[in-house]
């Protein structure tokens, strides 16, 4: 018994320093050497199910409302989200039937004296304007000469009032600047995949406006 007792007691002793040798000779799996950009990973942000659900939904109400609309407008593109739109876009291959409009707004008025065929004329109209009291006036390139400019149309219209009551003829008020708002883009006959993949767009730009619009007539082009 006490022979069994101390076999037993060998085997085991035995089979701990195997296991000990084998641990110690084992190369440990280093799986630093299969990660990608560690340091850079980061978690932008988890959507809630509830706010996906409610965006899916918008999303699915939007396409129904297009579809079949003739032409589709894609609005609100201002600022730095007109490069990124237009690749998006161009991604698309439209070709023909996307066409993009600038939306522009006035933001200088002026009050002037119409352009005249040379600089000698444009002078002699500046001096009969300084004998009606002007003083205040410079020629333009195209030889009209400006005599005020104002940040607001109804600015404008009250210099303009005032060069009148002083006898002065001829002079008129108009836009001087015009800026760039926005840019639509207008997609003719879009189909169902491509009024999804513009509802899907829209996401991305937080003023972007999505609507069926009638057609506007198509360019006619000129042969020779």
């Amino acid at each position: 018994m006490s022979r069994l007792l101390f076999f037993l007691l060998l085997l085991a002793a035995s089979a701990l320093g195997v296991h000990l040798w084998l641990l110690s000779h084992t190369e440990k799996a280093d799986f630093s050497s299969r990660e990608r950009n560690r340091d850079e990973v980061r978690i932008v942000a988890v959507t809630p199910p509830i706010v996906a659900a409610r965006t899916a939904e918008q999303t699915r109400q939007t396409v129904q409302s297009l579809a079949g609309a003739a032409c589709v407008e894609f609005s609100g593109l201002a600022g730095a989200d007109i490069p990124k739109a237009r690749e998006a876009f161009a991604a698309l291959k439209l070709g023909e039937r996307l066409v993009e409009r600038r939306v522009e707004e006035i933001t200088r008025h002026w009050v002037f004296v119409p352009a005249v065929r040379d600089r000698r004329t444009a002078e002699a109209n500046m001096a009969q304007l300084r004998r009606q009291g002007v003083s205040d006036m410079s020629i333009r390139p195209d030889n009209a000469i400006s005599l005020g400019v104002f940040s607001t149309e109804d600015a404008a219209r009250r210099f303009l009032a005032s060069l009148e009551a002083k006898g002065v003829k001829g002079a008129e008020s108009g836009p001087f600047i015009k800026e760039m708002r926005e840019v639509v883009m207008l997609i003719r006959d879009p189909d169902t995949e491509t009024v999804a993949r513009l509802a899907l767009l829209q996401r991305d730009y937080s003023g972007a406006q999505l609507r069926a619009v009638p057609c506007p007539p198509a360019e006619t082009k000129q042969t020779s």
